[in-house]
């Protein structure tokens, strides 16, 4: 075959596929012959300042094998994208050389070589950057997943612990040293799990303070143990400062319930969410109980606006009580969701949709409904009472919350002395200005306003000066003693005596016993709330209660 076919070939071969040193073999198989080539050699290197034939950080075989601890023949080196360099180390059979002609026709042959490997290499480029975390270079998410297929296929999986974990205090970096600086403390923080991670783990990157590993279960306690601390610096006015990161992790230790490579993030990820808002340890492992939970509290995500809309919540009612008469004063309302044939009590549900910032809606939704009753009792000319409705602390945040309940009243047609709005005391300083603000704003419609578990929250007595309240509910701690003794007695008195003097009628709640109600009686608290008398009640059963007058 002659030369210029056999160009011919290389050239066309070469066109057919973009897998460069896969097919190069084949391409170059008829110029081997020409130039008695038994092996070429590319080494891609980050060094574009270096003729050193072997520099390299990736061997690529494009044709032969790859000699060990022999010079080359001759080498060609050619720039690439990405401040990359090809150096392309020639081997021939035995003592073969070339002439000068031979050696320019090769040059021709490499610069096609290297024009397709130029199209290898950018390919190689945008998919490994699809796979990267752009900042600290790390795997992404994608990353990850791949590693963990190759992994998964071969079950070598069951050999590694899955780790997702978060940095402490991540925002003081930007506050103390400035955006950028803090995109290096990251970048550096990156490089030291980098330096710790074996070339069979993976630590990657998610973005933020978002990180994931794979490491192999015999090293996970040495792993957890580094997370506690490690040393990174930062430069503030010219000086480094050295310090420590420490990281909150959740840890899945593989198992054979591990069914598809995405349960290595969820799960760790579960249990780091359990780390942090519940054990408030630096780390924690994902086991039975906790999975149940987390199971549960995404069922009540998933189901809750569904569960909204198909009126799956019941409003039960439970009595306010005057002990010197025996009378129904007032009442509560309160959500019991029932669930596909299960009935949820508030304490199930009501914390996970206040952690998922959806509780307003329920509050909202309750609100309306104890309307709808109230108007239907006015309506039939039965006795009306004051229905309390609680809203949560984290309504506080909702802007036109206070507009939006005057809204719900007056369009049920009630009128606005029917309904109490009930809400805990605060538990810090930033939430007793927005609960001071909703409550004059409530104040001003004419909406009566209750403190609910008062004695529980922060700075209590000057609750009683500050918040603009009509009404206190004693908290149940104070009359929880059994026996109840002198200083239940001196401290209860107190707080009626104060509170009376500002205007401010006391309530008791949790009243379970006759030796409570009799203290209650001697320090002036006359209003009480309990199983004493009544659990919550369904509306119909509520309604023949309220219809006997008064407790015999």
């Amino acid at each position: 075959m002659t030369f210029e076919r056999s160009f011919e070939n290389f050239v066309q071969i070469l066109s057919e596929e973009d897998v460069t040193p896969e097919i190069s073999p084949s391409a170059l198989a008829d110029l081997a012959k020409e130039f008695s080539l038994r092996s070429i050699v590319a080494i891609v290197s980050d060094n574009k300042d270096s003729d050193k034939a072997g520099s390299a950080d990736t061997i690529v075989p494009l044709f032969g094998p790859v000699p060990e601890d022999e010079p080359p023949a001759y080498f060609f080196k050619r720039d690439m994208p990405a401040k990359k360099t090809v150096i392309y180390n020639i081997y021939l059979f035995g003592d073969g050389s070339w002439n000068e002609e031979e050696y320019k026709g090769f040059g021709l042959i490499i610069d096609i070589l290297s024009f397709h490997m130029e199209r290898f290499l950018l390919a190689n480029i945008v998919k490994q950057s699809a796979l990267t975390q752009y900042l600290t270079g790390l795997p992404n998410s994608g990353g990850f997943i791949v590693f963990a297929k190759s992994l998964f296929e071969t079950r070598a999986i069951m050999n590694y612990d899955s780790f997702f974990f978060n940095l402490k205090n991540f925002g003081l970096f930007s506050r103390r040293y400035g955006i950028a600086e803090g995109d290096e403390i990251i970048k550096r923080y990156a490089n030291k799990l980098k330096e710790f991670c074996q070339e069979d783990e993976i630590i990657s990157h998610f973005g933020g303070d978002n990180f994931t590993a794979l490491i192999k279960k015999e090293r996970t306690k040495q792993f957890l143990k580094y997370l506690s601390g490690v040393p990174v610096y930062g430069m503030k006015n010219d000086k480094k400062e050295d310090f420590k990161i420490s990281a909150v992790a959740g840890v899945y230790a593989v198992d054979e319930s591990l069914k598809e490579p995405g349960q290595l993030i969820s799960r760790a990820a579960m249990a780091l969410a359990y780390a942090k808002n519940e054990a408030n340890k630096p780390y924690v492992f994902v086991n039975k109980a906790m999975s149940t939970k987390i199971y549960r509290q995404k069922q009540i995500e998933d189901r809750y606006e569904e569960a909204l809309q198909n009126d799956e919540f019941r409003i039960y009612l439970q009595p306010k009580v005057d002990i010197r008469t025996g009378e129904i004063v007032g009442a509560e309302a309160l959500a019991r969701w029932f669930c596909n044939g299960i009935v949820l009590y508030p304490v199930e549900f009501i914390p996970i949709l206040e952690q998922e910032g959806m509780v307003a809606t329920l509050d909202l939704y309750v609100l309306k409904k104890s309307c709808e009753f109230i108007k239907g009792w006015i309506d039939n000319k039965q006795p009306a009472i004051p229905v309390s409705v609680n809203f949560s602390r984290k309504d506080l945040n909702y802007k036109h919350l206070a507009r939006e309940i005057c809204q719900i009243i007056d369009e049920s047609g009630v009128d606005r002395k029917y309904i109490e709005i009930e809400v805990t005391e605060t538990a810090s300083e930033d939430e007793r200005i927005l609960m001071t603000t909703f409550l004059n704003k409530l104040k001003d419609m004419n909406i009566t306003t209750l403190i609910d578990d008062f004695g529980t929250g922060y700075s209590s007595l000057s609750t009683l000066r500050d918040f603009p309240v009509s009404i206190i509910k004693i908290d149940k701690s104070f009359i929880d003693n059994e026996p109840l003794n002198d200083n239940d007695r001196i401290v209860l008195r107190s707080i009626v005596n104060m509170a009376k003097e500002l205007g401010i009628t006391v309530i008791a709640e949790g009243v379970e016993r006759e030796d409570q109600i009799d203290l209650l009686k001697e320090v002036g608290c006359n209003i009480v709330q309990g199983f004493m008398y009544d659990n919550p009640m369904p509306k119909a059963d509520f309604e023949k209660r309220l219809g006997k007058g008064t407790y015999a």
